[in-house]
């Protein structure tokens, strides 16, 4: 884990920074960890920023928190990277797939990771050049909605409080391309929760009952007819992906449980479409009999672009990519607990994409998501440009 060389910008020692992003990012691969389980990921990110001399603090449970102070008059700025993996299965047969059974980074948090790690070390080799003192938060848990709080609750943004915080992803939806949303980057989201209680009895006898999983079942067509048919002012989505119901073949199921979630652009559209879900339980309530409750189990704030911070993205990121850069004015139906830290402090997140030609690429959160691990240059020549220029 030791200290790489010198990294000046000169074409062998690009190749130097790259071989170092690789493999940062390919022993994170290895080694995922889920939300709030992320003990030794945590520690190798200390241990890397300490061996350059960055002062940290890890968090409990996990998670970390670094900063570089360039000049004490310079304003603060703060990095997001997320370090959890998900409970996935690997399948991408990659020389460096997951050690760990069930888990996998199928996100790009460990690409993410890496760049920042990378990026901590470049800025302690040319600290003259910051623009920035720099608060660097490797976050856990993002996938789960909680981290972002968890980071902030240990003082994130405090002490003193950053100007502007940036976020970024890797996509594979195209070879070697970004984007920055102009305004709304990514959804309100809430996880939702029906549950269903009707009356079991013998199916001999099934007019003395309340059948559930019938009651659950008008439920699922009538968001789908949502989704076809309601209208917004953006798109949303409304998806339920589990449905339990039932415990014997021969008895009418008295209970049934949907999960699932709602994302939205805007808190109005979010309403409107809850709204309507709420008239399609009321009719299916009032037609079965059953007893039906709708329960927001969490939500998540909309990420909303600051236009400064954009302006600036904007020219760095067309530098760059040239055409391959896009200033997006669709954002993503995706959510980012990263937005609890934009309700305090100006934000800009921004997507690189990263799909590999030699092969078929899967999403995100597929057991064979990768991706091209040359757009990690770009993402870090592009965080070093905005900290420094």
């Amino acid at each position: 884990m030791g200290k790489t060389v010198k990294r000046e910008r000169g074409t062998e020692d690009r190749e130097l920074c790259f071989q170092e992003l690789c493999r940062l990012r390919r022993w994170l691969h290895q080694h995922p960890e889920c939300a709030m389980e992320e003990r030794l990921t945590s520690r190798y990110i200390a241990r890397y920023l300490e061996d350059w001399g960055v002062s940290c603090r890890r968090l409990k449970p996990s998670g970390v928190i670094a900063e570089i102070t360039a000049d004490e008059k310079l304003p603060w700025l703060a990095i997001r990277a997320e370090i959890d993996g998900l409970p996935v299965q690997e399948g991408t047969g990659l020389p460096f797939s997951s050690l760990h059974e069930g888990k996998m980074h199928a996100c790009g948090h460990d690409a993410i990771t890496a760049v920042a790690l990378c990026l901590a070390g470049t800025f302690m080799e040319h600290r003259e050049e910051l623009k920035y003192n720099i608060r660097f938060l490797f976050e856990p848990a993002e996938e789960t909605g909680e981290g972002a709080k968890h980071m902030i609750l240990h003082g994130a943004l405090e002490d003193p409080k950053p100007e502007a915080i940036l976020v970024f992803h890797f996509g594979n939806q195209e070879p070697r391309a970004m984007e920055i949303q102009k305004s709304i980057s990514t959804a309100a989201i809430g996880g939702l929760r029906i549950a269903v209680r009707g009356k079991s009895s013998h199916w001999s006898q099934m007019g003395e009952g309340i059948d559930a999983m019938y009651a659950a079942a008008r439920l699922v067509v009538a968001v789908r007819k949502i989704n076809e048919q309601f209208k917004t002012d953006h798109p949303f989505v409304l998806g339920f992906g589990i449905l339990q119901a039932g415990r014997c073949g021969n008895i009418v199921a008295d209970e049934a449980v949907l999960s699932g979630s709602l994302r939205a652009f805007t808190e109005e559209d979010f309403q409107r479409v809850l709204g309507e879900l709420e008239r399609c339980i009321a009719k299916v309530r009032h037609d079965t009999g059953a007893d039906i409750r709708l329960e927001i189990t969490k939500k998540i704030p909309p990420i909303i672009n600051d236009p400064f911070l954009v302006d600036r993205g904007a020219k760095i990121g067309r530098d760059i990519f040239g055409d391959k850069f896009y200033l997006g004015e669709k954002p993503f139906l995706v959510g980012d607990n990263a937005a609890y830290y934009m309700q305090q402090v100006p934000g800009m997140r921004a997507v690189f994409l990263a799909g590999r030609g030699d092969c078929e690429c899967c999403p995100v959160h597929n057991s064979g998501f990768d991706i091209d691990e040359r757009v990690m240059m770009d993402a870090l020549d592009f965080l070093y440009r905005f900290c420094t220029k």
